[in-house]
């Protein structure tokens, strides 16, 4: 039996770097090699056990994370027809079953039986030597697109459903909460969606320096400004457009519905794994403010993807740090011990460093 290494998690704070059989090769599935791995949020609360998801056992342990990555196609099942040996890829991060009305008719997110890569009801991920993955949740990654770009796919994906989901339309003013890389990627597609000004708020001067640079055109951060004075600064009285919630902080939440028109869009793509109280409702309907959940969805990987190939987004900017793939449980480490100055920390396959 083949064997490969991967960084597996056996319970909260114990990953540990073991032997396991390299997948089977089913008919329609297509074996990945693992070039590049990034490191996220979701990964780090699932290692500490604190992911609600976890909690409520939706998550269960030993499993192999790791929902972000690029990688090569190393073998191939008897009837793929879209892919071959040699091929540069990246996927969806979930897995449907393909059979099922939803799947049928394009809505494969309502898939009762889906599986997410590296997350609930675990399909393994990519921290591992190898990832399998059906060739129907496969993407060629573009020729002038790299390894590194495409390892983006997953969080740039979110971020410009968060967008859509805020209807960002041309010559918009748009605030975001949350210098993570969701939050940063979020104003930068709002910039290239249109917008006219776009603010992201934060707690860290490291993180908002970065997002100036990946073209936000005004930075708040919140540790030494008021909010609601340096908004009505840039935009005036009447406040922002649109805003995106990728903070995952209740406080700004609430404090959106001070910073927005009416009539405003105010999209939510964080998680927050708690309960709302004293939410004043009356801003809502008043303002004639509607409030989008956004979570991420297949369709935009193409989009993003695009927009990689035409050199209108590089999501590189926000990488922080490397790691060899084999690091897993010492990138963990790193996402606790370096939060003020860590934005992404990318994991490099043997034989594919950088």
């Amino acid at each position: 039996m083949r064997t490969m290494k991967a960084s597996r998690i056996f319970g909260p704070s114990d990953m540990r770097l073991v032997d396991v059989p390299v997948p089977e090769v089913g008919p329609r599935e297509v074996l990945c090699k693992v070039v590049r791995a990034g490191v996220c949020g979701t990964d780090y609360a699932i290692y500490t056990g604190a992911f609600s998801f976890v909690k409520n056992g939706a998550i269960k342990f030993p499993m192999t994370p790791g929902h972000e990555w690029s990688g090569i196609v190393e073998k191939i099942g008897s009837e793929v027809t879209n892919f071959k040996v040699g091929d540069r890829v990246v996927s969806d991060t979930g897995v449907a079953c393909g059979e099922c009305y939803d799947c049928l008719v394009g809505t494969g997110y309502r898939c009762k039986h889906g599986r997410a890569v590296g997350t609930i009801k675990c399909w393994d991920g990519a921290y591992g030597e190898y990832i399998l993955m059906p060739q129907r949740h496969l993407f060629h990654l573009p020729d002038n697109v790299s390894f590194d770009q495409g390892a983006f796919l997953e969080p740039s994906g979110i971020a410009l459903g968060s967008v859509r989901s805020a209807d960002v339309q041309a010559g918009d003013t748009v605030l975001v909460h949350g210098t993570g890389p969701i939050g940063i990627l979020a104003a930068t597609l709002a910039r290239i969606c249109g917008a006219s000004k776009v603010a992201i708020t934060g707690r860290k001067g490291f993180k908002l320096d970065i997002a100036r640079k990946m073209g936000v055109d005004a930075t708040i951060n919140t540790t030494k400004e008021p909010l609601r004075e340096a908004a009505r600064n840039l935009v005036g009285p009447d406040g922002f457009d649109r805003i995106i919630e990728a903070s995952g902080s209740i406080e700004l939440f609430r404090q959106s519905f001070d910073l927005v028109k009416a009539g405003a869009t105010i999209s939510v793509v964080a998680f927050y794994e708690k309960l709302m109280d004293q939410f004043d409702i009356d801003k809502l309907v008043f303002g004639i403010v509607t409030v989008r959940g956004s979570a991420g969805l297949s369709s935009v990987n193409r989009p993003v993807l695009n927009l990689m190939a035409e050199g209108r987004l590089d999501p590189t900017p926000l990488i922080t740090s490397r790691r060899p793939l084999f690091e897993a449980a010492k990138a963990m480490t790193d996402m606790r011990d370096h939060n003020d100055t860590r934005v992404k920390i990318l994991m490099e396959g043997p034989g594919y460093e950088s």
